[in-house]
């Protein structure tokens, strides 16, 4: 699980919606989950299995707090359809709600 913090792209996008959130450690864990998918995913390329990283979205959890827009159901939506791939799915991406986020 991974989370939009991780991504460099929009990090580095002056008008993305997380561009001025820099809580390092957090984006740096995040960042490196990101790097493992892609690794983990060329290392197991001919193989059935998929990897990908997913962002859940801003849910209220401890976490995310009562300010957070989707509910603990909604959040769990990205990781089991990615739980839940055919044998042509992708493999190597970050997806939140069946859309790529941007490394």
């Amino acid at each position: 699980m991974s989370s939009i913090e991780g991504s460099l792209t929009l990090h580095a996008t002056p008008n993305s919606p997380i561009y001025d959130s820099k809580p390092f450690a957090y984006n740096a864990s995040k960042a490196a989950v990101n790097a493992f998918t892609i690794h983990l995913a060329h290392e197991l390329r001919n193989t059935p299995v998929k990897i990908n990283s997913a962002h859940p979205g801003w849910v209220k959890t401890e976490l995310g707090g009562e300010g957070a827009m989707m509910d603990i159901a909604g959040g769990a939506k990205t990781g089991v359809e990615l739980a839940m791939l055919l044998d042509d799915g992708p493999s190597g991406g970050f997806f939140h709600l069946g859309e790529s986020v941007p490394w």
